[in-house]
């Protein structure tokens, strides 16, 4: 077996049956430095460390001055991450043959290994003098200048090195990363596929698209690619905890803290898996737990700017706003999770004039084009906020419009499907429908449904109500939604609702009435009421009558206007998809007052109650009393003083409902009426149906 052979076999790959043949060529001549250092090359490649030294060894006695076994030597200490030493081994075998690419290269490395940022660059840079398409070599300056915040140049060595060599996953995996930090996703989307189209099981890229796509709000394409990176790496936690984001911005709340879960079952101290599960607690409106796990973050990552943000959110829930508010400002001084700390910031208290707060976002706001359009959204309802507080309405509004407009084109709304099922409701819940039906729900008079449009003064009635000693405030539920949503599921093609409830029996009804009871008691055993202040549940006030006949229903009203203004100038925790559009608000609003007429005419008078806004505020003891008797209770004192109820609020009026009553919200300010023009024409249109 000749040394030509075995280099044959070492080049087709074919590692065994070189390692054999060099062993033959060794054999028959022990000093074969070739064959020794080939030897000790491939074992290195194999891992099989303490062999390799054993062999450079031996050809370094034979040949002291062998550039080869030198590189060879260095690539091992290299391997052993002995990075210093590695690094005068390759001087002197590039002292000895100094156009070695292959010793400059793993000097570069090495130099930037041990921080030596500018000996390593000038490293790289003189083997891309030689070689301009290393594509190595241009990798690892890309690398190094990507760490260096150099991200023009890294781009463009990260570019230099798939021209090179197209298939190169790992540097179409970097370039990707970088580009996903700008406000283009489109070509870093790209990147991460190329890679995954040269290596289907590049987890990492795999994740790394999915958290891009989820970044930009494609959520549908990031489940997917969650979900594949996790069929083939179960344990990873970065694709658990980006799976468990989108889980809880879905409302699917259990499914997210399942994910989380199963992150801290195998590494308790993950931070990012700590932070999900307590925003996910924080959402659930299990605060305490939010807190610990908050905090708990913090203690770990204090310099984690979106840590301090989200333990100051919790803490504006709970009330604790002076806490709240250092937690948010010390997130704004830290950099990263600025947008939503400085939302939340804004959204703490009344701003004033010469509050930092303003000048932080006017200079997020200068640079918004490079965020994803969610932050870009924070910013720019957080600054008309602002605006409109210290009083530079027009300002604030022009900054609504923006804000409403980037949200509005990054959500569906289906307004011809939900404005029909408005009207097909009243077609189904005629009065004789409900009184052929009278009685045959849970008899439970546990619950309390307080409905309305969003910002009509539900929290405020809630927030009354739960001051009651014997009211539970539950806050917005999910529960009668869902129960729709298994009704329709259930449908197999047939009418769905609220068709459907013409084919359910009086079991049905009840049902449905015992499992809300049954959803909704764990949070309050011995309370006599709990309350329920989803406004959406307006939609159901008559299959609330039938699931639930001594349930009461409380409808909060105001100004049209007054409410769409309103709604439009808030970025909302859920998807409110109607809010983002002046024409759609309205004509959602005028739909909306058309079904809450036709309940005042079909349901029983006893059964729900109208409480105007305006009224509420103009008087509010007189107001209060009328809703704490309605839902059958004795007056309690501590209902006027609402504001000192300690109990956690997550509704865009949380700083409202801990005060006591104002009415500056009563005829709000309105910009020239060219520019409600859609609202307003499509409040009139909506009257004369």
């Amino acid at each position: 077996m000749s040394f030509h052979q075995a280099l044959a076999l070492h080049q087709q790959g074919n590692a065994e049956a070189a390692a054999g043949a060099y062993q033959l060529v060794l054999q028959a001549d022990p000093t074969h430095l070739d064959a020794l250092i080939h030897l000790a090359s491939l074992r290195l490649g194999q891992g099989r460390h303490a062999d390799a030294e054993t062999l450079l060894t031996r050809a370094l006695a034979l040949a002291p001055a062998s550039s080869a076994a030198l590189g060879s030597l260095a690539a091992l200490r290299q391997a052993q991450s002995q990075y210093a030493d590695a690094a005068t081994l390759y001087e002197q075998a590039l002292t000895l043959q100094s156009d070695l690419l292959d010793a400059r290269f793993g000097l570069a490395a090495c130099r930037q290994a041990l921080g030596q940022h500018d000996a390593a660059i000038a490293c790289y840079e003189a083997i891309l003098a030689v070689d301009p398409g290393h594509a190595e070599a241009s990798y690892g300056l890309a690398t190094l200048l990507t760490r260096l915040g150099r991200v023009e140049e890294a781009a463009a060595q990260y570019r230099a090195a798939l021209a090179a060599d197209p298939d190169f996953a790992e540097a179409s995996f970097g370039l990707g990363k970088l580009l996903s930090q700008g406000s283009a996703p489109g070509e870093a989307i790209d990147c991460f596929r190329e890679a995954l189209d040269v290596d289907p099981d590049y987890v990492e890229a795999r994740v790394a698209l999915a958290t891009t796509l989820s970044r930009f709000d494609r959520d549908d394409e990031a489940m997917g690619a969650f979900h594949a990176a996790l069929a083939t790496q179960p344990d990873n936690a970065d694709a658990r905890n980006g799976l468990g984001v989108l889980l809880d911005r879905r409302q699917r709340h259990a499914d997210a803290m399942a994910q989380y879960q199963t992150v801290l079952a195998r590494e308790p101290d993950q931070v990012d898996a700590m932070a999900g599960m307590a925003n996910v607690l924080k959402n659930l409106g299990r605060h305490a737990e939010a807190l610990e796990y908050a905090r708990r973050v913090v203690a770990l990552r204090p310099q984690f700017g979106p840590a301090a943000s989200l333990l100051g959110s919790i803490l504006a829930e709970i009330g604790a706003n002076d806490e709240a508010r250092r937690e948010l400002r010390r997130s704004v001084s830290l950099g990263r999770g600025r947008p939503e700390a400085l939302y939340h910031l804004a959204l703490l208290g009344k701003v004033q004039p010469d509050d930092d707060t303003i000048a932080a976002l006017e200079t997020a706001l200068a640079t918004a084009d490079t965020l994803p359009p969610r932050e870009q959204c924070l910013l720019y309802f957080a600054l008309a906020k602002a605006c409109d507080d210290v009083g530079e309405r027009d300002r604030g509004f022009a900054l609504l419009l923006r804000g409403n407009a980037i949200k509005r084109a990054r959500i569906a709304y289906a307004e011809r499907v939900i404005l029909g099922a408005m009207d097909e409701i009243r077609r189904v819940f005629t009065a004789d429908f409900l009184a052929a039906r009278r009685d045959i729900g849970d008899p439970a008079a546990t619950p309390v449904f307080i409905i309305g449009m969003p910002r009509s003064g539900t929290t405020l009635v809630e927030q009354m109500l739960a001051s009651h000693p014997f009211v539970y405030g539950a806050g917005e539920r999910s529960e009668l939604s869902h129960a729709v949503a298994r009704l329709n599921a259930g449908r197999l093609g047939a009418a769905m609702y609220p068709a459907a409830v013409w084919t359910l029996t009086d079991a049905d009804f009840r049902r449905m009435g015992a499992d809300y009871i049954a959803a909704l008691r764990p949070f309050a055993p011995e309370a006599l009421r709990i309350t329920d202040k989803m406004p959406g549940n307006f939609l159901f006030a008559g299959l609330i009558r039938l699931i639930l006949p001594n349930a009461r229903i409380i409808h909060t009203r105001r100004d049209p206007v007054d409410t769409c203004l309103s709604c439009f100038s808030k970025l909302f925790a859920g998807e409110q998809a109607f809010a983002y559009d002046l024409a759609e608000l309205g004509r959602y609003c005028a739909a909306y007052r058309r079904l809450m007429a036709h309940w005042r005419a079909v349901l029983p008078d006893d059964v729900m109650i109208e409480i105007d806004y305006e009224s509420l505020v103009a008087d509010f003891e007189t107001q209060a009393r009328r809703i704490v008797a309605h839902c059958g209770l004795d007056w309690d004192p501590a209902c006027l003083e609402f504001y000192k109820t300690d109990r956690p609020v997550h509704t865009a009026s949380m700083t409202q409902v801990r005060q006591p009553i104002y009415r500056s919200s009563v005829g709000r300010w309105r910009p020239e009426e060219s520019l409600l023009r859609p609202l307003l024409h499509a409040l009139d249109e909506g009257t004369d149906r």
